[in-house]
């Protein structure tokens, strides 16, 4: 654990094995604040916020949260009205569910499902920088729009409630890259992937929410 130079505050980033750890834990320790890595829920009353990132399928990480109790320990952790911030799947994990390898449900901090790219526009996985063009809240302070984030998903989510879309992006066709309510954030992108912009976000995520 590094100790910060800033302020009190310290993330707890969820480790539930379906994870980059590295990526995000070295942009955490780069901007300098404290956080730990739980693999299984713990203590959690002693973190002013929590990160949930995540790779690959949807169906398997709604399984080991629900094994792991990070399910419940996710939705207690929210009920104190302590930031959440998703990332790529663990945004994904905030809305109600997914239709990848047969429906999941999610944590339902969000409306909305997880859906494949409409077929023959773009080839998919949408991998890469593309352009996010966002809306100014807090979290955005000092970011331009549209600003470039690093992307890699093959499911996508199209709607949701209209004030909680912060941000959009085009690959083929418009999505959600961003969503944002009361103190839930999403990011479809990866931040910790995305150079001065990303670490921008994340820090304002930490340092100001």
């Amino acid at each position: 654990m590094k100790l910060n130079k800033f302020n009190n505050k310290r993330v707890c980033i969820v480790d539930y094995e379906l994870v980059n750890i590295a990526s995000i834990e070295n942009a955490i320790k780069y901007l300098g604040f404290k956080y730990e890595i739980l693999k299984k829920p713990k203590n959690l009353e002693l973190f002013s916020h929590l990160v949930l990132p995540g790779v690959g399928s949807y169906h398997e990480a709604a399984k080991k949260l629900n094994l792991t109790g990070w399910n419940i320990a996710i939705k207690d952790f929210a009920s104190s009205l302590k930031p959440i911030f998703g990332i790529c799947l663990g945004m994904q994990l905030m809305f109600d569910g997914s239709e990848e390898d047969g429906w999941s449900e999610g944590l339902g901090f969000f409306k909305g499902k997880l859906q494949t790219f409409s077929k023959g526009k773009f080839p998919s996985p949408h991998m890469g920088f593309n352009l996010v063009n966002h809306k100014n809240t807090k979290i955005w302070n000092n970011i331009d729009s549209p600003s470039p984030f690093y992307f890699v998903h093959s499911y996508r989510v199209k709607e949701s409630d209209r004030d909680a879309i912060i941000a959009k992006t085009s690959y083929g066709e418009d999505f959600i890259s961003f969503i944002e309510k009361k103190k839930f954030f999403g990011a479809q992108f990866h931040p910790e992937k995305s150079h001065k912009v990303g670490l921008k976000l994340l820090k304002n995520f930490i340092d100001t929410i």
